[in-house]
C-alpha cells in the first residue's frame, strides 16, 4: 500500500507492522521498539480495554509522560474504537480530574512506574468518580489476538485540550482524516523524507510533538529518536542530535534560548541539522541568529507556526533559505502548506497584505470544532469554511505570514497596539534576568490601558534590596531606550513566579489576574518593590 493511501492512523501502523516490522518504529532514551513489537503491544492494550467494556466512541485519559508505554496506550484506545484524550501526565490530581469530567472519560490510564502511594491516591479518587484506572502493565496478560471492529477515516482519534494560555482548557476534535491531512500537508511543505532522523524532546501528549515528532516518521518509517521532557538539562537533547546525526528538530524558542544560556557550543556538533524548527511560542529573531552563530548553522533554524484547531501545522519558512525579519523584529513563518487558505480579517472584512488582523484558516485538516463545547465551537468558525485563530499578523506581497501576537494579549497604549512578546524579548537581554511577561492594565483613568512589566531575577532571594533597586533602575532605562517609553510599573519576581503552560507559553491572563488581585504580593513573589 502506498502511504498516500492510507486512511487510518491503525492501517498506517498496521501496513508497517506488515512491511517494516523489524525496524524501529521509535526509540526512547536509547530503546529501540521495532513496528512489529508496536503493534503487538497496541493490539495488546486495546483487547484489555475491550475486555473491560470500552464502547465505540468513550473516551480514555491517557496521563502518562514520553515513554514507550504512551504509544501502546495512545494508539491501543483507538484500536479498540476508543477516543483517546491526552494530558500533561504531571498537572496534579485537580486538573486531570478536571479535563476527565469535561470529555467524560469512564477510563485514566497512569504510568506502569507510578510511585504506589501516588497510584493509590489516583486511584481512591477515580473510584469515588466511578472511574477505572489502568496501568499499560496491568494488559500485560491479556492475549493481543481479539477482532478488532473497523475504524473509519472520520472517527474520532483524539481530543487535544488546549493548554489554557488564553481561557479554559477546550477539546479540540482530532479524526484520522484530519490527522493524515496533515501530516501530507507537513511533508509536503516541509519537505520531508523517509530519509529524515528525528531527535525529539517534545512532550508526546501535546500536538507539536505528537504529529510532527512522532506521526509524521511513524507515516514515513523514518527514524525518530524520542527523550524525556525534562529540559533542565539540555545536555541530553544537544548530545542525541550529534550522536544520532539528526536531521530534524522541534520546540519553542525558550529551549534554543536555554542552548545558549547552558551548553557550550564547542562541546556539540549539530552540523547533520537541515531543520532546527522554532514554533509553538513567539520567535525571536535574535535567537535564531545567536543559536545558529553560536553553533556554527547557516539558515536551519526555521520558524513555524500551528494551532491545534488546524490539527497542527500550518505554515513553516524553508530552510537553507535567508530568513525574513520585520522592522519591529517579527519573523516570518512562511507560506502557507498545500492545500491550507490564509486569510487576514478585521471586522469581517477582508485585509490587504501588511496590515494587521485576526488570521483566519481554511484546510481539510480543521477540526470540526470543540468536543460537546458548542458555544465554543460557534465562535470558531468565521465563513466560507475558514475558522478564526485567534492569533494577530499578516501577509507580506508574497503571501509570506509574520505572527504579531494573541489577540487577547495584545496591549493598547495610547493608541498604540504592543505585543507583549516585543516587550518581553527587551527585558530578558537584561543581566540577571530569567524570564519576563508584559501585560496591558486599565484601571479606569485617562491614561487608559498602562504597561506593567515582570521580571523573574536568577538568585533573586539572595540579592540585596538596595542592588534590586539599582537593578531596576537600570531595566526602566534600558526599556526606555528601546521602547522609547517607560512602563507604568516594573516589578522584580522571584524565579518560577510567572505562571507558565506546561509547553513553556506565557498565560498573560493567568498572571493579570494574580496581579490584580494581589496573589502575587500574598504568594511572596514579589521581590522589588
Amino acid at each position: 500500500m502506498n502511504p498516500e493511501n492510507f486512511t487510518t492512523l491503525i492501517e498506517m501502523l498496521a501496513f508497517h507492522a506488515e512491511n517494516s516490522a523489524e525496524k524501529f518504529a521509535f526509540t526512547f532514551n536509547g530503546q529501540g521498539v521495532s513496528f512489529a513489537k508496536l503493534w503487538e503491544d497496541i493490539n495488546r492494550f486495546g483487547a484489555f480495554l475491550l475486555d473491560k467494556n470500552l464502547m465505540h466512541g468513550d473516551r480514555v485519559v491517557v496521563a502518562l509522560p514520553n515513554s514507550a508505554e504512551f504509544f501502546s496506550a495512545f494508539y491501543g484506545i483507538q484500536r479498540a474504537g476508543g477516543i483517546a484524550v491526552p494530558v500533561f501526565p504531571e498537572a496534579g490530581a485537580e486538573r486531570i480530574f478536571s479535563l476527565v469530567n469535561l470529555c467524560e472519560a469512564k477510563i485514566i490510564v497512569a504510568p506502569s512506574n507510578l510511585p504506589a502511594e501516588k497510584l493509590a491516591y489516583f486511584r481512591k479518587l477515580a473510584k469515588k468518580r466511578n472511574i477505572l484506572l489502568f496501568t499499560v502493565e496491568n494488559s500485560i496478560n491479556t492475549s493481543p489476538d481479539v477482532d478488532f471492529s473497523k475504524i473509519y477515516p472520520d472517527d474520532i482519534s483524539f481530543l487535544q485540550y488546549t493548554s489554557g494560555s488564553t481561557g479554559n482548557p477546550k477539546g479540540v476534535i482530532l479524526t484520522h482524516a484530519n490527522l493524515l491531512t496533515n501530516i501530507r500537508q507537513m511533508i509536503a511543505g516541509m519537505e520531508i523524507t523517509p530519509n529524515e532522523i528525528f531527535v525529539s524532546w517534545l512532550p508526546v501528549y501535546h500536538d507539536m510533538g505528537l504529529i510532527l515528532k512522532t506521526m509524521v516518521p511513524f507515516y514515513l518509517a523514518a527514524q525518530t529518536h524520542l527523550l524525556a521532557t525534562n529540559l533542565r538539562n539540555i545536555k541530553p537533547w544537544l548530545n542525541a542530535i550529534q550522536n544520532h546525526k539528526a536531521t530534524y528538530t522541534a520546540a519553542p524558542d525558550f529551549a534554543y534560548r536555554l542552548c545558549l544560556r547552558h551548553a557550550d557550543p564547542n562541546d556539540y556538533d549539530l552540523s547533520s541539522l537541515r531543520v532546527a524548527l522554532n514554533a509553538a511560542e513567539p520567535v525571536r529573531a535574535t535567537t535564531m541568529q545567536k543559536f545558529e552563530e553560536a553553533f556554527g548553522l547557516k539558515n536551519v533554524m526555521v520558524a513555524g507556526y500551528g494551532l491545534a484547531e488546524a490539527t497542527v501545522g500550518v505554515s513553516m519558512w524553508k530552510s537553507q533559505r535567508p530568513k525574513r525579519v520585520d522592522s519591529r523584529g517579527h519573523v516570518s513563518v512562511g507560506a502557507p502548506f498545500p492545500d491550507v487558505n490564509l486569510l487576514i480579517v478585521s471586522d469581517e472584512q477582508i485585509l490587504p497584505p501588511k496590515e494587521v488582523g485576526e488570521i483566519a484558516i481554511r484546510s481539510k485538516a480543521n477540526s470540526q470544532g470543540y468536543y460537546k463545547n458548542p458555544e465554543e465551537t460557534a465562535k470558531l468558525f468565521w465563513k466560507d469554511g475558514y475558522f478564526l485563530s485567534g492569533d494577530l499578523g499578516y501577509l507580506d506581497e508574497d503571501g509570506y505570514l509574520y505572527i504579531v501576537s494573541r489577540k487577547k494579549n495584545i496591549i493598547k497604549r495610547a493608541g498604540v497596539t504592543i505585543s507583549p512578546q516585543e516587550i518581553e524579548e527587551v527585558v530578558d537581554a537584561m543581566p540577571k534576568v530569567r524570564f519576563s511577561a508584559a501585560i496591558g492594565v486599565d484601571k479606569g483613568g485617562i491614561e487608559g490601558e498602562q504597561v506593567v512589566v515582570f521580571a523573574e531575577i536568577r538568585d533573586g532571594e539572595t540579592i540585596s534590596e538596595n542592588e534590586l533597586h539599582e537593578m531596576a533602575i537600570q531595566m526602566v532605562s534600558s526599556f526606555y531606550t528601546h521602547m522609547g517609553f517607560r512602563p507604568a510599573r516594573l516589578y522584580l519576581l522571584k524565579s518560577r513566579s510567572i505562571p507558565l503552560t506546561h509547553n513553556g507559553k506565557i498565560q498573560h491572563i493567568h498572571l493579570k489576574e494574580k496581579y490584580l488581585s494581589g496573589n502575587l504580593q500574598e504568594d511572596g513573589a514579589i521581590l522589588y518593590p
